[in-house]
């Protein structure tokens, strides 16, 4: 593959976030990827085989992406398990709020992801499998131990149930939040004030459970 061709194929596959992500699968077309890809309208055939095909590229491309920014939050053995809490609340919250470091719009990544949640294809066995468990797993194991409570209790279950709402309501319900009166501050204008509020409310109510 010449040059050319990998500089087409990665702007298909930038082109095609994009899209995807404003429209989702079955809106976007490829027309308009190719168009805002400067490509012509048969580059996604010859590149991906097909609509079909660039929108499980686009997924691989999200999952790499999104797990490879996760995985490079700092994480202390030693650290108590209230303090493991508060590392991944903020790592979480600078994944899905915060691309590449750069704060202001949520990411088309967790646009597309929420996008085939809503509407689940084939494709959402990958996501889960490669990025969602291992995110699950993590937070039931640290939340079990600060309950004291195996890490499939349903307790243990439950509340981190509760902690993946707080990470992910403010994203899905902005539409309806930025039309409130007043709006609802977007909590990526003030990420740590937010990361501080979501500590400090989850630990009370974590240890409030514990000791009842």
């Amino acid at each position: 593959m010449n040059k050319n061709d990998v500089s087409t194929k990665t702007a298909l596959l930038e082109a095609a976030v994009k899209v995807f992500a404003a429209k989702g699968f079955s809106s976007a077309t490829v027309r308009e990827i190719c168009q805002l890809a400067n490509a012509n309208v048969a580059a996604v055939n010859y590149h991906f085989g097909g609509k079909d095909a660039l929108y499980s590229a686009v997924l691989e491309h999200v999952i790499g992406r999104r797990t490879e920014l996760f995985r490079t939050g700092d994480r202390d053995p030693d650290a108590s398990p209230e303090q493991r809490l508060e590392a991944y609340i903020r790592r979480k919250l600078r994944d899905i709020y915060a691309l590449d470091g750069v704060t202001g719009l949520a990411s088309d990544h967790w646009a597309i992801f929420l996008m085939e949640v809503a509407n689940p294809s084939e494709n959402l066995n990958l996501l889960v499998e490669q990025y969602v468990q291992a995110a699950v797993d993590e937070l039931r194991g640290i939340v079990a131990e600060l309950l004291n409570l195996p890490p499939m209790d349903q307790e243990v279950q439950d509340s981190a149930l509760s902690i993946w709402g707080q990470l992910l309501d403010p994203l899905v319900m902005m539409p309806i939040t930025d039309r409130l009166t007043p709006p609802r501050a977007r909590v990526q204008e003030d990420l740590d004030r937010f990361a501080e509020h979501m500590v400090t409310f989850t630990l009370g109510g974590l240890l409030a459970i514990r000791d009842s």
